[in-house]
């Protein structure tokens, strides 16, 4: 096992070189000393980390939202793009007579990334971890913020988190629409009580009352009790 080859692709020196060969361990090539325990104690140490990152990074977004993103951040097709971005897949051990494991699969590629964050919380602490799982994520998916944010339908946002605190349904009302109809503006502000929590502007009235709703979700934390 190539030990300091690894550690740079990681980013992380391991004190116990133990914890290496473990999480690089398919059952197939050990049954009682392999990855599986760190995988499961990893994918939770991503799980924590990630909502963590979401909660603070997006402080207008729901739970509901925030559940749905961290699912999309911890998926499969993620963990297994940073671990081939690291290139760690070829020092992955496995039983070379097992016909099933002729190629390593995607899944145990993503298997093992989660062994690593596992052992590297084993080897230090949870926020070692957590630093380095973030920063893979910004070096191998670093638009990921900004994807969030494209996909964020903030009138449902606005919806649920209001319905959730109060039962009421917020209202959108068009104030002023300027230019030709081909290339008009719209100014649209939404109410909630008939309180008015957020202007928008937009080139459609739909446009126009996602802008605002982003605006009133900034406000409802300490608008609505």
């Amino acid at each position: 096992m190539d030990y300091v080859t690894i550690e740079n692709r990681i980013g992380y020196s391991f004190n116990d070189k133990d914890l290496i060969n473990f999480a690089f361990t398919h059952k197939s090539s050990d049954r009682l000393k392999n990855y599986e325990r760190l995988e499961f104690l990893g994918d939770a140490v991503i799980g924590a980390a990630i909502g963590e990152y979401l909660y603070y990074n997006f402080p207008d977004l729901p739970e509901g939202e925030l559940s749905k993103y961290r699912a999309i951040l911890v998926r499969l097709e993620n963990l297994y793009k940073m671990a081939e971005g690291l290139k760690i897949s070829e020092f992955i051990l496995k039983e070379r007579d097992d016909d099933t494991m002729n190629k390593v699969n995607k899944r145990i590629i993503s298997n093992v990334y989660e062994a690593i964050i596992g052992a590297i919380f084993i080897d230090s602490s949870y926020k070692k971890a957590k630093e380095i799982l973030l920063s893979h994520i910004s070096r191998f998916n670093p638009d990921i913020n900004k994807e969030i944010i494209v996909n964020v339908d903030f009138k449902t946002t606005l919806q649920e988190a209001i319905q959730k605190k109060t039962g009421n349904t917020p209202k959108y009302h068009v104030i002023e629409k300027k230019g030709p109809d081909h290339h008009s503006i719209f100014t649209v502000c939404v109410k909630i009580d008939n309180e008015i929590f957020g202007y928008g502007d937009g080139p459609s009235k739909k446009n126009a009352e996602q802008n605002a709703a982003k605006k009133a979700l900034k406000k409802i934390s300490r608008k609505i009790k």
